[in-house]
């Protein structure tokens, strides 16, 4: 299973966040992070709107985690970035083209692997991936 761009970038948008102690821009953020400021823009937006980051406004306005690294679980950052997490096309929800549907027990197999992938991220938090060992 692979993570779309924007989930990569999102995790090191809050990873950065994690270590200031000030709210910074946007602007600041994609130069520190390298990465394309209307990018950055589309994913502050969705954490922001999940309360994973919060939005401060006026002169000394920017972006901070909306809580503590230690309550922001990699998983709940990656679910909101990614799109789907449909690792094989009959998970998505549509009609699947395959012939081995409905009896096919991949599905299965796949939902699980899924699952257990997600749980790995909802065990790890933020704090555990910017604290050094």
């Amino acid at each position: 299973m692979r993570l779309n761009q924007a989930s990569d970038f999102a995790l090191r948008v809050v990873m950065l966040l994690a270590n200031e102690k000030q709210p910074i821009t946007v602007e600041e953020i994609a130069g520190r992070l390298r990465l394309v400021k209307s990018h950055v823009m589309k994913i502050v937006a969705r954490l922001v709107k999940a309360g994973i980051l919060v939005s401060h406004r006026g002169r000394t306005g920017g972006i901070s985690l909306g809580r503590p690294p230690s309550q922001i679980m990699v998983g709940d950052v990656v679910r909101q970035i990614e799109a789907d997490l449909a690792i094989v096309e009959c998970m998505l929800d549509r009609e699947c083209g395959c012939v081995f549907s409905p009896r096919c027990k991949l599905k299965g197999v796949m939902a699980d692997a899924r699952s257990a992938f997600l749980h790995v991220l909802d065990t790890r938090s933020l704090q555990s991936i910017v604290t050094p060992n």
